[in-house]
């Protein structure tokens, strides 16, 4: 059941890791859409260029969304124009736009079957702090030029204030339009390699990127599309993005409005409807990472019954994404002083439209030099970091390291199995998990990325950190970066910290 409708309903095409090193021209770092629309882009322009991806090409936050393409992204708009004013707004609303019309686009020149359509999306609250709110937000969307109207009413059995309807936005399914344009960058000469995670980075006129199996590849320009960076750079991304996890349950019903739906106060509800399946998606119950460990699946089908009394859950699954503080995505040049290393991270859970926003902007930067959305996007931007977001976070991330010192463990190994526990045995801390066949996992629980100490995620059976978000199986296996080694075990040498800040 925690196989996300997107992968199961979708055939993709399996890639060999690298086995040998190599050179190239352009390195992509990143099978999500935001890597792989880059690598279509890049070889549509003639240009060499190799993708890695840790794991499989689409399986990562790409194959675990609610699949809306929409400039819709919940209450953003007022707060990107307090921070930097009416043109950076219109800009993030074109940007987002101008990639909702290259699935459609795309996707109808090559005929890739991805269930595209346009529909209306609607962001509805029923607080009497957001309905103000909401009025203020319709008053800078009809500033901006969108397609929209200010309703009172939504077609759902859910009480609302008021509601804004932005038009002609749209869903997709994300995976199938991602192996789509993988075939046809692979037709256009690109070079791709999965379960291939990069260990090491080192910047330069040319790059070396050294790799799990010890390979390494020299590329004259880097692309990082890794959702987290797998190398900082100088940009102090650990501490400018916080890590979240969210839910998604897919219910069975016979019909549904035709539209997607979101609301603007916590706790957040998405809504999107399958018409081919007659699945109904309901996504929320987001929290940040290795925080908040509860039954989020059982708040979500509680929800279901509640509104649409049904209990048929067919489908649950969980993803996760970066929010940076000033809700605009960072992609383009990794730092002024590394012009042939750029970056794609922070999508806010809105990555269908910002990834591929993402892509078009670094194209033009490597193709053309330029690109209108450069200072939309750009990492110098400074209100991210004097933000009351950025102190609250960071000051979250001390009180995790240090806090998660100061935790003993028990000194009883645990009876229960399906559990993690923090254990105390022989005076070191480590994380305990005994399985159904009885067998038990003592794994070394200070995160690889800056050590952090883990915590248990009971939802999916992991270790998760609290500060940055990376996250392991309980063998120790990396399920999500930013760390690039695994856990080691009881007996082995204390983990290996390695943030590649600089």
């Amino acid at each position: 059941m925690n196989t996300p409708y997107w992968i199961s309903s979708s055939e993709g095409v399996n890639f060999e890791p690298l086995k040998e090193d190599i050179s190239t021209d352009h390195l992509i770092i990143g099978g999500g859409l935001a890597g792989v629309t880059c690598l279509y882009l890049l070889t549509k322009a003639g240009l060499n260029v190799t993708l890695i991806d840790a794991n499989r090409v689409g399986y990562g936050t790409t194959g675990r969304n609610t699949g809306k393409a929409t400039a819709q992204h919940g209450y953003v708009y007022s707060k990107i124009e307090k921070n930097y004013g009416i043109d950076i707004a219109k800009k993030y609303y074109k940007a987002n736009a101008e990639a909702i019309n290259f699935i459609d686009d795309t996707s109808r020149q090559y005929n890739i079957d991805c269930q595209f359509k346009r529909l209306p999306a609607y962001l509805f609250t029923n607080s009497p702090e957001y309905e103000s709110k909401l009025e203020q937000e319709f008053e800078l969307y009809q500033q901006i030029g969108l397609d929209c109207s200010f309703e009172k009413q939504i077609p759902l059995p859910v009480d609302v204030l008021c509601a804004l309807k932005m038009n002609n936005q749209a869903q997709f399914h994300p995976k199938r339009f991602l192996d789509g344009l993988v075939e046809q960058a692979i037709k256009q000469g690109a070079q791709i390699y999965e379960n291939t995670r990069v260990i090491d980075f080192h910047p330069g006129k040319e790059c070396v990127i050294e790799t799990k199996s010890k390979n390494k590849i020299t590329a004259k320009k880097v692309i990082i599309a890794s959702h987290y960076p797998c190398y900082d750079g100088r940009g102090f991304y650990f501490s400018r993005l916080k890590p979240e996890r969210s839910y998604i349950i897919g219910i069975e019903m016979d019909s549904f409005p035709d539209a997607h739906f979101i609301n603007a106060e916590d706790p957040t509800i998405s809504l999107r409807f399958i018409p081919e399946e007659k699945i109904l998606l309901i996504s929320g119950e987001n929290h940040k990472v290795g925080h908040k460990d509860a039954n989020h699946y059982q708040n979500l089908k509680n929800y279901a019954k509640a509104t649409f009394n049904t209990e048929a859950v067919k489908y649950e699954w969980s993803a996760q994404d970066y929010i940076p503080h000033d809700y605009i995505p960072y992609a383009g040049y990794i730092n002024s002083d590394n012009k042939n290393i750029f970056i794609a991270t922070g999508f806010r859970k809105w990555g269908l439209t910002n990834s591929i926003a993402s892509a078009i902007l670094i194209r033009d930067l490597i193709v053309e030099g330029t690109s209108p959305y450069e200072e939309l996007f750009t990492n110098m931007r400074v209100k991210d970091i004097v933000s009351f977001n950025f102190l609250k976070e960071n000051a979250d991330m001390v009180f995790q390291l240090v806090s998660g010192k100061l935790t003993l463990g028990e000194t009883e190994l645990p009876e229960e199995k399906g559990i993690g526990v923090i254990v105390n045995v022989g005076g070191k801390r480590c994380g305990f998990y005994r399985d159904e066949e009885d067998n038990i996992y003592l794994v070394d629980t200070t995160c690889p990325h800056m050590g952090c100490e883990l915590k248990w995620n009971s939802q999916e059976k992991s270790w998760d950190c609290p500060c940055h978000g990376s996250r392991f199986d309980y063998k120790g296996n990396v399920l999500e970066g930013p760390a690039e080694y695994s856990l080691n075990s009881y007996n082995e040498p204390k983990n290996k910290i390695n943030p590649q800040i600089m």
